[in-house]
């Protein structure tokens, strides 16, 4: 069946392309050339240069004016030794859909490839997803079809999720102060992987299925406050997978402070994971994290911001808190700032949790970014400080740096330099020639 969908949709965007030449046409387009070296004790050393094609096309106004069409997605080339997945090429198409809007109830629908993300639902599916308003505030969307198979996992012919998945959200908005949601997403069942000697999984061989309800919050009593979030239920485990919330307060107009709630049940969030199901068994562990933020415009293009956050584990606790300088200078042509951060963490935050282990750090990072007409440049650089030696290095640093040039109003060429060191490379020196291409088109053919 999804052949079949998948060469009806193939079908449909190119029958839609002669239109083109009459609607309102954005390309975008980046390609990049990376060349770096992959030299590590007792591995074989590799020269990699991979090239990399993104190119996203938005058609909008066809047919009546109401129908567009969204494509995008990449390609990758290796013109040395191969770089990824043991591929010497491969590429996706990340989404490519046709979408109607209609003239009434704010109604839409869209049919292809797409990404969903209403309330709990973040999904990405080829098929049908339809919305529209009701009366006295309440809405509606639906979706569903085939799900998108992407990952690859070693010795098998599955990424372990299911065929067929679909969804929906049921809302209720009272004016712009407050909007309620109810959502939820089903996937059909999970396969079983046919080399299960080398994962150990939930009931020997089958992963756990993908299926979650939820509901979700978006408040704002007054102007200056704002709080949203959402709450999902894993309905395979009949336990509370996550919370996530978030509070925005503006007292002053250049004053923005920032709370933050986030609770994470790591088998019922995993549950459907391939990559997490070796641990399905034994994992029943919660996390969270909560904290806060302030950014204060101190004059026209100087902000200061502070933060901090404290992690919760069963193995442990962690806290990160530190602050940022930042400058927008020469009418936003000029960006620049300086930070300070440091992670105080048990050794239950180590890489490999020991008595004498700690994942302890401090990190210390500046930036400054210029952009004219005819040229762009850039440096960034960010080091690690750690407070106990990781294979005997006491830090981590990068430094990159950028510089480009518009050949063109729509077109740049640039490059990027990267050095550094760590405890997995002595000197680790990378380098990436970028093209980018960006051009809208009126209904004429010319250009905007």
């Amino acid at each position: 069946m999804k052949k079949h969908l998948c060469r009806l949709l193939s079908a449909a965007l190119f029958m839609a392309l002669p239109a083109a030449a009459l609607a309102e046409t954005t390309i975008n387009s980046t390609t990049l050339f990376r060349f770096y070296q992959d030299d590590r004790p007792g591995f074989e050393k590799k020269q990699l240069a991979p090239a990399t094609q993104f190119l996203g096309v938005d058609v909008d106004k066809l047919g009546d004016g109401n129908l567009s069409a969204h494509f995008y997605g990449w390609g990758r080339l290796d013109l040395a030794d191969k770089s990824f997945n043991n591929d010497q090429a491969d590429g996706n198409l990340t989404y490519g859909y046709l979408q109607y809007r209609f003239k009434q109830a704010n109604a839409q629908v869209r049919a292809g490839r797409f990404f969903v993300n209403e309330g709990i639902v973040n999904e990405q599916l080829d098929g049908l997803n339809a919305r529209t308003d009701l009366p006295l505030g309440f809405g509606i969307s639906a979706f569903g079809g085939a799900t998108v198979h992407t990952a690859h996992i070693a010795g098998e012919n599955t990424d372990g999720k299911g065929d067929g998945i679909a969804g929906g959200r049921m809302s209720y908005r009272y004016g712009g102060m407050l909007e309620l949601g109810v959502s939820g997403v089903y996937e059909t069942t999970a396969p079983t992987l046919m080399n299960p000697n080398n994962i150990a999984l939930v009931n020997d061989t089958k992963l756990g299925d993908h299926r979650l309800i939820g509901g979700d919050i978006w408040l704002s009593p007054v102007r200056m406050v704002e709080v949203m979030g959402h709450t999902s239920y894993n309905t395979e485990t009949s336990e509370v997978a996550e919370h996530t919330y978030l509070l925005n307060v503006k007292p002053l107009k250049d004053l923005v402070l920032s709370g933050e709630f986030n609770e994470h049940r790591e088998r019922n969030f995993f549950f459907s994971s391939a990559m997490f199901a070796s641990m399905l068994n034994n994992l029943n562990e919660k996390s969270r994290s909560t904290g806060g933020s302030a950014s204060y415009g101190l004059v026209k293009g100087v902000e200061l911001a502070a933060d901090y956050r404290h992690y919760t584990r069963d193995i442990g606790d962690a806290d990160r808190m530190g602050g940022d300088l930042r400058f927008t200078l020469l009418d936003n042509t000029l960006r620049s700032g300086i930070g300070y951060h440091y992670l105080r963490a048990g050794s239950g935050f180590a890489v490999i949790p020991s008595s004498t282990a700690s994942a302890s750090f401090q990190e210390l990072r500046g930036y400054a970014m210029h952009d004219t007409k005819s040229y762009f440049a850039a440096v960034d650089a960010i080091g690690y400080f750690f407070k106990e030696r990781i294979n005997n290095v006491s830090n981590a640093w990068e430094v990159v740096t950028s510089l480009g040039y518009h050949l063109t109003p729509d077109l740049a060429l640039s490059g990027d330099i990267s050095y550094g060191k760590n405890p997995q490379f002595t000197d680790d020196l990378k380098g990436l020639v970028r093209l980018t291409y960006n051009m809208n088109y009126t209904g004429k053919g010319d250009k905007k």
